[in-house]
Order: structure tokens, then C-alpha cells, then sequence
């Protein structure tokens, strides 16, 4: 897994792909990609003419606060000004502004061309390193933030920084050259990010340069606009993509009606919005993508886009504030006692809009929500800043009243059914112990694009202490055999057989054959919960095999029994993913884990042969944020084994 080195997508690869990705499309998704792909070549010889000028824009009901809580305002304030000592880090990379490079990755070093965007194969390492590197800054939150500094302090050095980073960007990027014109959503999102700058730069003449009668952007605002319009994401990636692209386009066209289009734009963008909230979350509030990460992504989108429906007049549905409701409380529900962000499925730490808050797993989500939406079991301990940022995207926004139907609070034994996610928790030695197991499928639509191969894994948490973790993500397109080992079954705390995954992948966003899960039993007991689920994952081998596994959570003691139900000799592996900074003691069949604050013992099979792994290959990786990993130790029992087998392990919490 060498972060270093810089894969080539062979030609032959990539063709073998695209006929994978073929193979997962409906007839008609086909036809619109086989249409697409000839308008863009029309194109990529022939642009369509510039765009029109826009109408004198109409006034933005939006008015700044006249105050926000301190010290959370001097907390953003002192973000913005950070910027203008010429530096803005994130996803573990820092990325120069004085002058700005917008095309490269300081990861790679590697600078994406300035060829035809909407055509451009930003999947290729090579051709463009790590592009979502590059995306990050192109997003422009790191000017969402100067501009939210510039509405709280009126510090003009901050409102002429953010014209000047405007200026240089539509310098390097006229439209429709380079990688930051390949991706709609990435359109979305800085819609999004300029319209909040527009917002906050008010009072200052640095807004009237970009976003007065004759400012310089709106020409680059309406292709934005019209190539979401045109490009927008459909069948089988329609997931987070498409409700970040209609987000995008709802804002905008909503507080911008300056063009002839915006109107059936706005309309366009709305209806939609309306019905992914209902096709791309369960009933119980958690997103399909199966990915904690984007839960919260889309989440803040679909309540960014309700904001301005509030503002403008125009409401969305109460179907759909339901939705947000059900879907904040999920994200809050699924936090250890801790505050330890979830880690299934993909995440690339994407926010949609940044305004000074200091990054944090839940962002200015649950603020937002119990401001608005007047929900008291949505307040959650937030970091500096989160709380001024709430403030300014509610400011002249009527608060919510209580609907007649009640929440679920957060967070205790739950269960999410229909997601197959089941929250068990239990006490011990005046410690909440909380148990997090998955049972549900692989993620959303014929591709499961951010989905994991982590059928019937499950994390632990004692107190504010995480003990078993599930490894996260670390990278996508960058480094393949990185990608390939995070998103697989053997960094997730189940069992693998064969040394294959549960489903079977087909690149780096596509799973060909994805195992289904069913959950046969699921109940609270007095001290904890048991769980009983099974996956056809291994069904597929010659010799079929079926992982069935019962969670018994009895106060301090969790027992994992496994079924191996099938004939023959099969490679079995046994596999737990200690958190970094706790430490494993391997003695024969016992296993003491320590942590900070707490002791596991282990019980182990005799049945299999136990190892531990730092850093390797094969195991003993971390990453708590996207580009980010550090060793850990994974406990692994491997042995080939005759089936059908039973394989139980006992563990046991101690102080």
C-alpha cells in the first residue's frame, strides 16, 4: 500500500471497467451516457455560444446577524485571517494561495491539464494525481470562510483577498478547460460557496466587482448552472452526486434569478431534491449509501436547500422536513457515548459549506437543526466556531415549531431495520458500553459505490474510549491498493473466507456481486441486546459457504458466535481491528487489549491460529480521515478448516 507511488490505469484496464460499469446500467441509462458522450464530443470541437448577461439580480431577503456568540465569532474571524499569511490546509495537504495553482495536487506534484473538462478521466492518477485534492480547494470553502470572517469583523483585507482568489480562479479555469469542469458536483458545490460569499462580502465594494450589476462572475455562474442542468448525475450515480448537483442548482438559481432559465431551474432542482429525500434514505433516517460520511453530506445538503425554501417563502414539503428530522437523529444516534464518529463505509471528509467552524465529525449539522428545526435532543457539544456558523445560516429564518410526531432521541439501544444497522448498548462499571453491528447491504444502487465489504462486522466503544474500530477509507483513485484493502472485507471485523471478499469488486466504485444479509432475530434483553444475522457473500465459491453470527451484548461481555454453514476445506480468517493507541498482549488462545482507560480479554477459538499485525499488507491500518492513516495492530485467527464449523470468541470488559 505505498501512498507514494503513482499508479497507470492501463488502457486495457480501463476498457475492461467501463464493461463492468456497462454490465451494472439499465437499457436506458446506456442510451443517455451513448447521447451524452456524442453532445460532448459536438462540443469538446464546438462550444455553445457565451452566455447571456443576467438581469440586474433581485434583492437577497438574507441579513447577517446583528451578533453571534463569542468566543465562537472570534474563532471564525481568526480562521479567515489565518488565510491571508498565504496557506490553507486540509485532507492533510496544504495548499498555497499566494499565488494559487488551481490545477495542482501538492500531493503528487502532479499539475492536471487544461484539456476539455467535461471529457476528462480524473480517475487517471497520472493524468491528474489526486484529484480530490485539487477539488477541495476548487470548492472555494477556504473563501466561505474569509467571507464569514469579512461579515463578523469587516476586516476589508479579507473581502479583497477573496475577490483577488475569484479573479485568479476564473483566470486559470475559463470554461470548459481543466479537471474542475469534469465533475457537476463539484459545480454544485461551488454554487454553493458563492452564494455565501455574496452573502457575506455585504457592505463591502469587493462584492460589487464579482457579484454587482456587472460583476465578473455571472458568466461562469450560469455555466455552472446550465452544465449541471445539462450533465446532471443519473441511474446507477445517482447517489450524494445528484443531490449536491440539485443543491447547487436550487440556491443558486433561487437566490440568482438573473437568467431566463433560472426559474426552470430552481423548479427542476426542487422537484428533485424532493424525491431523493425519499429514494435515497431509509424510513428509519439513514442514508442507503451505507457510508456514515456521506449521510452527513447529504444530509447538510438537503437542509441547505430547505433553508432558502424557508427564506424565499416557498417551503419544502413537511414530508420532507420529516426526513431531515429522522435523518439528523440517525447521525447523532450512531455516536459512541464519546462522540467517536462512525467509520462504515467511504468517506472523503466532504463539508458543503465551511464558515469557520472547526471541522468536526457532525459540523454545524446538529446546531442548524436544533435552531431550526426545534429539536432539544439534536444539541450536541460542538466545537469552536459551530455555533456562530449556525447562527448565520439561520439568521431571519423562522424556528420550527415541534412537529406532532416525536424523534427518537439519541442515543441508547435502537435499531435501524431497514438499514441493518443495530446500536446495542449496555453498562458496565457506570460506563456505556455500545456496540455498533452491521447487518444491512453493501450501499446504494446497482453499484454500491461507497459501500464496504463489512457484512456482520461490528465496532466497540466504552465510555468516551473506542476499543474495535472499523479502519475507514484513506483513499480513492490515488492509490488502488489502498483503496482495494480499506473498502475489502479483510479490514472490517468479521470473518473472510478464502481470502476473498464478502462481495465481489469490479474497481474502485463498483461492486459486481454484492452479498445480501438477513437479520433473523433482534431484541433488547434487561442488560443488553442480541443479534442474529447471516450473508450469502460466500455462497458464490465452489464449495458455498454461509456466515451466520449472533452478538450477544450482556453488560460487559460481548459474545461472538459464527456459523460456517458448508462442505470442504476453506481458508478461515478471524479478524479485529484495534483502535490506535490501544494494546494487544497475545498469549495462546487469550488476548488482553488495552486501553487508555479500559481492558478487553479475548477468549479465543482454539480452532484457529493467532497473530497480530502492525502495518502490514495484510492488516494493522488505521485512517481517521480521508489521505490520513496510521498503524494499528489488527488481531487476526486464521486456519483451514473443515465445514460446517462453529467458532465462538468471548469478550470481556474490565477497568
Amino acid at each position: 500500500m505505498g501512498r507514494d507511488a503513482l499508479p497507470f490505469w492501463p488502457r486495457s484496464a480501463k476498457l475492461a471497467w467501463w464493461l463492468r460499469r456497462l454490465q451494472m446500467m439499465s437499457a436506458g441509462e446506456v442510451l443517455w451516457r451513448a447521447r451524452t458522450r456524442g453532445m460532448l464530443e459536438i462540443w469538446r470541437r464546438q462550444w455553445p455560444p457565451p452566455p447571456p448577461p443576467p438581469r440586474l439580480p433581485a434583492p437577497d431577503p438574507y441579513r447577517p446577524p446583528v451578533s453571534l456568540p463569542s468566543p465562537d465569532a472570534r474563532a471564525v474571524v481568526d480562521a479567515g485571517r489565518r488565510l491571508l499569511d498565504g496557506g490553507y490546509t486540509a485532507l492533510g495537504c496544504t495548499f498555497g494561495l499566494d499565488p494559487v495553482a488551481w490545477h495542482l495536487d501538492p500531493q503528487s506534484g502532479v499539475t492536471a491539464p487544461l484539456a476539455f473538462g467535461p471529457l476528462m478521466d480524473y480517475r487517471d492518477p497520472k493524468l491528474v494525481g489526486n484529484v480530490r485534492n485539487i477539488w477541495e480547494l476548487n470548492r472555494h470553502q477556504h473563501l466561505t470562510i474569509a467571507a464569514a470572517a469579512y461579515a463578523l469583523s469587516r476586516d476589508e483585507r479579507l473581502a479583497v483577498f477573496v475577490r483577488r482568489q475569484i479573479a485568479s480562479w476564473l483566470l486559470q479555469n475559463p470554461c470548459p478547460l481543466g479537471v474542475n469542469w469534469a465533475s457537476p458536483l463539484e459545480l454544485g458545490l461551488r454554487l454553493l460557496s458563492w452564494v455565501w460569499i455574496s452573502r457575506l462580502l455585504a457592505g463591502s465594494p469587493e462584492r460589487e466587482a464579482l457579484f454587482g450589476a456587472h460583476g465578473c462572475l455571472w458568466p461562469a455562474i450560469y455555466r455552472h448552472q446550465w452544465l449541471i442542468a445539462k450533465l446532471r448525475s443519473r441511474g446507477s450515480s445517482a447517489n450524494n452526486h445528484l443531490i449536491g448537483e440539485m443543491c447547487g442548482l436550487y440556491v443558486s438559481a433561487t437566490v440568482w434569478p438573473v437568467f431566463e432559465q433560472s426559474r426552470q431551474w430552481s423548479r427542476l432542482a426542487r422537484r428533485s431534491l424532493h424525491r431523493e429525500i425519499d429514494r435515497q434514505y431509509y424510513a428509519s433516517g439513514l442514508n442507503k449509501e451505507q457510508a456514515y460520511g456521506y449521510h452527513l453530506f447529504s444530509t447538510e445538503l438537503l437542509v441547505l436547500a430547505a433553508l432558502e425554501g424557508e427564506r424565499y417563502g416557498s417551503p419544502f414539503s413537511a414530508d420532507y422536513l420529516r426526513g431531515l428530522r429522522r435523518a439528523v437523529s440517525a447521525a447523532l444516534a450512531l455516536f459512541a457515548p464519546g462522540g467517536f464518529k462512525p467509520n462504515f463505509g467511504d468517506s472523503d471528509d466532504g463539508v458543503t459549506l465551511d464558515l469557520g467552524a472547526a471541522r468536526s465529525a457532525l459540523g454545524w449539522l446538529p446546531a442548524v437543526a436544533a435552531a431550526w428545526l426545534g429539536e432539544s435532543s439534536f444539541h450536541a457539544e460542538q466545537p469552536a466556531g459551530a455555533r456562530a456558523s449556525a447562527v448565520l445560516l439561520v439568521s431571519g429564518i423562522r424556528r420550527q415549531g415541534r412537529p406532532a410526531e416525536d424523534v427518537e432521541p439519541a442515543p441508547h439501544t435502537r435499531d435501524f431495520h431497514d438499514a441493518g444497522l443495530f446500536v446495542m448498548t449496555s453498562a458496565c462499571n457506570g460506563q456505556e458500553v455500545l456496540c455498533l453491528a452491521d447487518a444491512g447491504e453493501i450501499g446504494y444502487l446497482s453499484i454500491a459505490a461507497h459501500g464496504h465489504a463489512d457484512a456482520l462486522s461490528f465496532t466497540l466503544a466504552v465510555g468516551d474510549e473506542a476499543l474495535l474500530v472499523d479502519p475507514g477509507t484513506f483513499s480513492y483513485h490515488y492509490d488502488p491498493e489502498a483503496r482495494a484493502y480499506f473498502r475489502g472485507t479483510r479490514a472490517h471485523n468479521t470473518v473472510m473466507i478464502d481470502r476473498e471478499d464478502q462481495s465481489q469488486s469490479g474497481g474502485p466504485f463498483l461492486w459486481t456481486r454484492k452479498a445480501q444479509t438477513t437479520v433473523h432475530d433482534w431484541h433488547r434483553t434487561e442488560r443488553g441486546a442480541v443479534l442474529l444475522a447471516s450473508h450469502d457473500g460466500y455462497e458464490r465459491l465452489a464449495d458455498p459457504v454461509t456466515h451466520r453470527r449472533r452478538l450477544i451484548l450482556d453488560a460487559g461481555q460481548l459474545t461472538v458466535d459464527d456459523e460456517l454453514a458448508g462442505t470442504g476445506a476453506h481458508d478461515v480468517e478471524w479478524r479485529l481491528h484495534l483502535a490506535p493507541g490501544c494494546e494487544a498482549q497475545l498469549d495462546g488462545q487469550s488476548c488482553d487489549i488495552l486501553g487508555l482507560r479500559h481492558r478487553l480479554s479475548l477468549q479465543l477459538d482454539t480452532s484457529l491460529r493467532w497473530d497480530l499485525l502492525v502495518g502490514e499488507a495484510n492488516g494493522g491500518w488505521y485512517s481517521c480521515a480521508f489521505n490520513q492513516r496510521q498503524e494499528t495492530t489488527t488481531l487476526v485467527g486464521s486456519a483451514r478448516l473443515a465445514l460446517p464449523r462453529h467458532l465462538r470468541h468471548v469478550l470481556t470488559l474490565h477497568r
